[in-house]
């Protein structure tokens, strides 16, 4: 599928003329140092996409210094409107979480709605990353939060869920979630100490009746890039699952001894959103071709 760029100011609202596509570009496991996100990345005009879908680990250490909020605020306009960040656990291990809300203007996990999407964003460290100093109440929280969201929405035409950790890999037995995931997390619990509070059970038992009303369900996650450079799996109830994630770390002339390592180019995921015929497609584009080198 072609690409069609458009340019506009990044702090002001992009409006999409009649019979043209808005642009959605996911990222997911960015970092490169401690403060910084992979060159290659560095380089894109931002401006170019109706919105930005961050999936996590954006940089190394993320919270270690507030400059760093401040330097992926000038990249990615983190208080946009149409910039959604799920963190990732290099993104809070260091704590001070309240930069990252000061810099988006919203809390860990929410929903957005524009345009037949609803976007909702999950906080997958809950319980799981230390020093992320979560609580059960946190938990129980979100874990409301997405039951109330699955139980109301009535008329979107997607509701896309991002996230960092790939916490539904045991949704189907051919996800092959720990050949695919950097990291797979069947045992994230929405709720202490309750294992029916696991994904498949808790949450995609509401997506799937979503599925059936006529809201096509796509589920995000950017824990992705050492296994796998691009992956998608569909239910038999249609539910899409994808990873996109890349390895800016990965010295090629000195890869690690892991015969997993996927040593392919890395890609990075674009949405084209027709609002006008309510479609919502996707593809994986190699990195190095679309940044330049």
């Amino acid at each position: 599928m072609a690409i069609f760029w458009l340019a506009c100011n990044p702090s002001e609202s992009l409006v999409i003329p009649d019979g043209q596509e808005a642009q959605y570009l996911f990222l997911g496991h960015v970092y490169h140092k401690e403060n910084r996100i992979d060159p290659r990345l560095e380089r894109i005009d931002y401006s170019r996409f109706r919105g930005i879908w961050l999936g996590g680990d954006l940089c190394a250490e993320t919270t270690r210094a507030r400059s760093t909020l401040d330097y992926l605020d000038q990249l990615f306009d983190l208080g946009g409107a149409n910039t959604h960040w799920a963190v990732g656990n290099h993104d809070v291990r260091n704590g001070n979480l309240q930069w990252i809300t000061e810099a988006t203007g919203r809390d860990l996990f929410y929903s957005s709605n524009q345009d037949g999407l609803t976007i909702a964003v999950m906080d997958t460290n809950l319980g799981h990353v230390p020093g992320r100093g979560s609580t059960c109440e946190e938990r129980k929280q979100q874990a409301d939060f997405f039951l109330q969201l699955t139980d109301t929405l009535q008329t979107s035409d997607y509701l896309v869920i991002l996230m960092h950790w790939v916490i539904w890999g045991a949704t189907e037995e051919n996800m092959l979630c720990e050949s695919v995931a950097n990291n797979c997390l069947p045992t994230f619990q929405f709720i202490c100490n309750e294992r029916q509070s696991r994904f498949p059970d808790f949450l995609y038992t509401k997506l799937v009746e979503l599925e059936k009303r006529g809201i096509e369900v796509i589920v995000v996650s950017g824990d992705g890039g050492i296994f796998s450079k691009q992956y998608h799996y569909e239910t038999k109830e249609g539910v899409d699952f994808l990873i996109s994630g890349i390895f800016s770390t990965l010295d090629r002339n000195d890869p690690p001894d892991n015969p997993m390592v996927n040593l392919n180019p890395d890609s990075i995921l674009i949405f084209h959103h027709s609002v006008e015929e309510h479609r919502l497609t996707w593809e994986f584009v190699n990195l190095d071709e679309f940044s330049g080198g």
